[in-house]
């Protein structure tokens, strides 16, 4: 399984963003009982998240974050993606 870091920018529609959040937040707490999102939550200035995923690669990725309600809902104004080599720590 590998380990993916995601950037989320929010739009601009910051009252669309809060009435999906709680949809949003529960999908994400599914799939951290899953063990398929390992930490996650918003920046401290409001803009966005960085979130941490295992999956089986891109394709589960991609899946995992279409279906994400912050996605169907268009509140995301740009997603980063980077595959990481986890070499330290408590996740190994």
């Amino acid at each position: 399984m590998a380990k993916f870091v995601v950037g989320l920018v929010y739009g601009e529609d910051e009252e669309h963003r809060l009435q999906v959040r709680p949809a949003h937040r529960e999908y994400s707490r599914g799939l951290a009982e899953r063990g398929v999102l390992l930490a996650g939550g918003p920046f401290a200035d409001g803009k966005g998240a960085q979130l941490v995923y295992e999956a089986a690669g891109p394709d589960e990725l991609k899946s995992i974050l279409d279906a994400d309600p912050y996605t169907e809902a268009g509140v995301i104004a740009e997603t980063t993606i980077r595959e990481w080599d986890v070499v330290v720590g408590a996740w190994l």
